[in-house]
């Protein structure tokens, strides 16, 4: 059977429904040219940042309409009501419609880059999402985007990290791409202890997660081994020191 990519891998977070701040960071191990690494994503929209096939490493937060797979009408589409300078804003198609946020950011491997989302429920109908971001080389958190959208008042649910190869080149699945993930918290510093492992439906086996330095990790493609986690199984860290 042949394979356009490699298998996506993600992790869902034991995180309470309805947050309202939520932590992570990703420090990429290996990487290939066409690959997304998700830091935050959740029911309403995702953040992350990417290898573009060009090289460029970018930053991406994106948030849906409303309704699935159905372009809305005017009045009910997602709003960017704030980018950051040097932003780029665009509507997005295909898997969903929704409003689409990038920039150049300059992310290292073996470094991490840190992302937080935060939610504000404007009038019980439309809840604003909003993506601050910040590396080794900028230190502070830089507010990227606000793009409100439809929820009926519901905050921050489902959420998940994941690695995707979206240059489907055909070749791609023999290239490794990893990262570790952590630590993802809500709300004041409050950890998450445990993660689940879950790939896409292709048949592809070399897939991998567990815990690396007691921070969660993705890997696919390549010489990866199936070791560490079987698919759908659980993570759980030890406790962080105080």
């Amino acid at each position: 059977m042949s394979h356009s990519a490699a298998r996506t891998v993600h992790l869902w977070f034991d995180l309470p429904q309805n947050a309202k701040c939520v932590r992570n960071e990703v420090c990429v191990t290996e990487s290939q040219k066409g690959t997304y690494f998700c830091v935050i994503a959740f029911r309403h929209g995702y953040s992350g940042i990417q290898e573009l096939c060009d090289g460029k490493k970018m930053a991406i937060f994106s948030v849906w309409d409303s309704e699935t797979n159905v372009d809305p009408c005017e009045d009910e589409r997602v709003k960017v009501i704030y980018s950051g300078e040097g932003v780029q804003v665009s509507r997005f198609g295909n898997e969903g419609t929704g409003g689409k946020t990038m920039m150049p950011f300059e992310w290292v491997v073996g470094e991490p880059a840190k992302f937080k989302i935060e939610a504000e429920n404007l009038d019980g109908l439309w809840t604003a999402f909003s993506c601050y971001l910040k590396n080794s080389c900028s230190p502070n958190w830089f507010h990227m985007a606000t793009i409100k959208t439809i929820t009926n008042g519901e905050m921050i649910n489902g959420v998940y990290s994941f690695v995707e190869d979206f240059q489907r080149d055909g070749a791609n699945h023999c290239k490794i791409r990893s990262a570790k993930f952590g630590d993802c918290c809500y709300m004041q510093e409050k950890l998450c202890g445990r993660a689940q492992f879950t790939a896409d439906s292709s048949t592809l086996l070399n897939i991998n997660a567990g815990l690396i330095d007691n921070k969660f990790y993705l890997a696919t493609g390549g010489e990866t081994e199936n070791t560490s986690t079987p698919l759908n199984g659980f993570i759980t860290k030890s406790s962080d020191p105080e």
